[in-house]
């Protein structure tokens, strides 16, 4: 054999080896392109701060690609000039408002695997024993809170009197008087702030749990979530209040002379929202819960997608590229005179080619554009 043949032969196995070829023949070198399109992480980056860019009062942004942070960005203020301002940061807490259904919804199955329960087990054994039990209760399960199919009666709005310990008994007296067909509600979620307690007490490590009352299913709740997720993590000091050590973000409308709104403690009402986390922190979340089994086993994981527990099901996203498994959140203030007061949108979102996304805006976008479309769009785009 030649010399010029032999390096020949190592050019077609070296192509091959990369994957380059699919036959070892002459016509192979002529067919090593392929027409299908390839993502760009750049140009994703690009279409986002594109979109937001002027758009917003201020966002954070942290992308994850196969399961590693890729890359994270910040712009505008966390507080504007009228209140002293500070600039966004992806570091920095803000409330998460309902993405922290997503992470509630890690937690109940974490607990339901740890007592041999399922999804389609029954939630009544685990309410207070004080409480009356109202119609339908007794057959709702798991699965009916997860997926937002319980028929409670209560409103998404006036947080305080809908979310707190007393509400949240009084709705399940009145039991499930509407139709248990998909509606969304937070009271669903803010009620495995007093569930979670339950299902943890006397498993093995559990710390004593004794009465479940307001201010002890706040509690516990909360253990549980920094104890078995964010410790995990190295997620330190969550909680449903902004850190004491620095000031809130505050949340805008677009207006440059408004001042911004503080949501202040969630600790009382949490489980549907409430949670003060960074970008960089619910990045590390989705990471976590995506390709390992430190907070959710397999078999969960695929329950969560296979169920819509924890994602948005009227919400999904479908494009050119499958399914992009996603929860948003979202908090409007309405003043005394009418009118939004100041605005959160946010967005956690796995895309099929191991791209993981956490974004926030701490203003409406725009003219209040969906943070959705901005984020269906900004991927779409980013195939070359």
């Amino acid at each position: 054999m030649t010399l010029r043949k032999a390096n020949k032969l190592i050019y077609i196995i070296a192509l091959i080896l990369a994957g380059f070829l699919t036959s070892c023949g002459d016509e192979g070198i002529n067919n090593i392109q392929s027409n299908d399109p390839v993502f760009s992480m750049d140009k994703f980056e690009e279409n986002l701060r594109g979109s937001l860019d002027g758009a917003t009062v201020g966002y954070v942004y942290a992308i994850n690609l196969n399961g590693q942070l890729n890359r994270s960005g910040d712009s505008g203020f966390a507080r504007t000039s009228l209140d002293g301002q500070i600039l966004q940061a992806t570091t920095k807490r803000m409330n998460i408002a309902s993405i922290t259904k997503t992470i509630t919804a890690a937690a109940v199955l974490q607990l339901l695997e740890r007592r041999g329960l399922t999804i389609d087990s029954l939630i009544a054994p685990w309410l207070p024993g004080d409480w009356n039990l109202g119609i339908g209760v007794n057959s709702l399960t798991f699965k009916s809170l997860l997926t937002h199919r319980t028929g409670f009666n209560t409103a998404n709005s006036n947080f305080n009197a809908t979310l707190s310990f007393n509400a949240l008994r009084d709705s399940v007296q009145t039991g499930c008087i509407n139709s248990q067909s998909h509606l969304y509600m937070n009271m669903n979620y803010a009620l495995f702030r007093v569930i979670i307690p339950a299902l943890w007490k006397g498993l093995p490590g559990a710390p004593a749990i004794g009465e479940i009352n307001a201010t002890s299913a706040s509690f516990f709740y909360r253990l549980y979530i920094q104890q078995e997720i964010f410790d995990k993590l190295g997620v330190l000091n969550a909680d449903c209040v902004s850190p004491s050590a620095e000031q809130p973000t505050l949340f805008y409308t677009n207006a440059a002379n408004t001042p911004g709104v503080d949501y202040g403690d969630w600790t009382m009402i949490c489980g549907g929202g409430g949670f003060y986390l960074s970008a960089i922190d619910l990045a590390n979340f989705l990471a976590n819960i995506r390709y390992n089994n430190d907070i959710l086993s397999a078999a969960n994981r695929d329950i969560m997608r296979d169920n819509y527990i924890g994602w948005s099901e009227l919400g999904t996203l479908v494009g050119a590229h499958g399914e992009y498994f996603n929860h948003g959140g979202s908090i409007n203030n309405t003043g005394s005179a009418g009118g939004n007061q100041g605005n959160m949108r946010g967005l956690i979102i796995q895309f099929p080619n191991n791209v993981d996304l956490a974004l926030m805006t701490n203003s409406e976008i725009g003219a209040d554009l969906s943070i959705r479309t901005v984020v269906f769009n900004a991927y779409e785009n980013s195939w070359e």
